[in-house]
């Protein structure tokens, strides 16, 4: 085991000219080339195969996150990344051709140019995968980038100020360290685009940040996605899902579901189940701690002051930072475990009648959840809630699924954040879509399009361009 790393912030006197160097690279076109992108995808797949031991141990002891858990959850997601990406970066960057207007020979396409420098702001849950996973997206659209980790899990932020610079080209990627003074010293400078990811609060004040400079962000921000369990669902299976989602890592997850829905004439049934995959797999500790001392507190207060029935566990350990997987019910509509984002191992479960009344119950809860998981063997079913509710994204019969598919974007609604990445769409977001058009200089295009000049018969061209130029509709089509 690694031995704890001392934590050492980034002076804010450097902020500005390590910004300054990283515009000159840009400016310079040293991130341009494709054949460079792809040396730099190959260096940050090296940097994370040669030290996925070290960054294991930097998630055990910022969070206690499990060896196993710490590989599938955040190493191998972002080998996996990487890899995707290096290898579809050609298909991804082709200039898209798309149709053009009448009169013909116009010609126009799409291409992907590289936004400038580019920020990721990380969060702690994830510090490794939701830290360096928008970066792959940097590099690939062929921008230079500055990182910013947690200061939460601050192992894990000096691993990546460590090596970092050791395997990219340390003029085009930096690492700042430090707190919200260091976020608020960069967010002063003017960038291509902004990432984060964490809580809503910090997510408004880069916003504010950004609006001065109008620069685009993407905000991940969370929130409270419920699950819906169907009395046509495998309940069995429903209940081991869901309480994976929810205990893993402690529940400090963001897309994990924070409260569950349970039709109410299977509800007995699926608390047993629930009561039953507990008992067997999360009585132990099995997976990481709550990330400190606040956080922990926070969660316990939650916890003592709900007005509903604890079912299973309610046990708590200050010094581990440990609370126990914890069901909760008969809560009532005010209930503080409803009002915020848990984020900690307790599951609300309300009981619906049916499944126009757990549409509104999500509406009134939260009304852009990050997703809605629905535990149905009845696609009417998952169907109707699709179209009547809104979220992030949705999963039918699992839990999280939508950030493990690499072929779908991953991404908030309204309050849960907005913009989407991930894969391609990581591509298209450090990119900005130009539109390219072409226009011929032959005589006979100059001839179709004379009429657009001043002269000559204005009505007449007028009732040409009506009646020819024109779209209108035929038929009511």
């Amino acid at each position: 085991m690694t031995s704890p790393i001392e934590f050492v912030p980034t002076p804010l006197q450097d902020i500005p000219m390590i910004v300054e160097e990283l515009r000159s690279s840009f400016i310079a076109g040293k991130t341009r080339p494709i054949a460079w992108r792809k040396a730099q995808l190959k260096r940050f797949w090296h940097m994370i195969d040669d030290h996925e031991a070290e960054l294991r141990d930097a998630l055990f002891l910022d969070i206690g996150k499990p060896k196993f858990e710490a590989q599938t959850a955040e190493i191998t997601a972002l080998k996996n990344e990487s890899m995707m990406t290096l290898t579809s970066l050609d298909d991804w960057l082709e200039p898209v051709k798309v149709p053009a207007p009448t009169p013909g020979g116009y010609q126009a396409k799409i291409c992907k140019q590289p936004k400038g420098v580019c920020v990721s702001i990380g969060a702690w849950n994830y510090p490794v995968l939701l830290t360096l996973l928008p970066l792959v997206g940097m590099i690939a659209g062929g921008n230079a980038g500055l990182i910013k980790p947690s200061e939460l899990a601050p192992n894990c932020a000096m691993k990546a100020a460590e090596l970092i610079p050791q395997y990219l080209d340390p003029t085009c990627f930096k690492v700042v360290n430090g707190g919200k003074e260091a976020v608020q010293e960069m967010l002063e400078h003017p960038f291509g685009h902004i990432m984060y990811t964490g809580g809503g609060v910090v997510g408004s004040i880069v916003m504010r940040a950004a609006a001065k400079h109008l620069t685009p962000v993407t905000l991940e921000l969370g929130g409270k996605s419920p699950a819906i369990v169907s009395d046509k669902a495998n309940i069995e299976l429903a209940a081991k899902r869901i309480a994976w989602g929810k205990f893993v890592n402690s529940g400090q997850t963001c897309v994990a579901p924070d409260y569950a829905l349970v039709q109410e004439d299977v509800m007995p049934e699926f608390l047993n189940e629930m009561k039953k995959v507990i008992h067997t797999t999360y009585e132990k500790q099995t997976s990481g701690h709550i990330i400190n001392n606040n956080h922990w507190k926070r969660i316990n207060s939650l916890l003592s002051s709900t007005k509903g029935k604890i079912l299973i566990g309610g046990t708590s350990d200050e010094p581990a930072l440990y609370i126990s997987p914890t069901v909760v019910t008969s809560l009532p509509p005010s209930d503080p475990l409803l009002e915020t984002e848990i984020f900690g191992p307790i599951l609300p479960i309300l009981p619906y009648s049916n499944l126009p009344h757990a549409c509104q119950t999500i509406s009134q809860i939260s009304d852009s959840p990050l997703a809605i998981y629905i535990m149905t063997e009845d696609v009417n079913e998952s169907e109707f809630v699709i179209q009547n509710t809104q979220s992030g994204g949705a999963n039918i019969n699992d839990v999280m699924a939508q950030v493990v598919v690499p072929n779908v974007p991953f991404g908030g609604f309204g309050k849960s954040g907005f913009g989407e990445y991930g894969g391609k769409y990581s591509v298209d977001l450090f990119s900005h879509h130009r539109s390219v058009v072409t226009v011929p200089t032959t005589k006979e295009f100059e001839a179709m399009v004379s009429l657009r000049y001043p002269g000559g018969d204005m009505e007449e061209k007028f009732r040409f361009w009506k009646g020819h130029l024109e779209a209108k509709l035929v038929n009511g089509v």
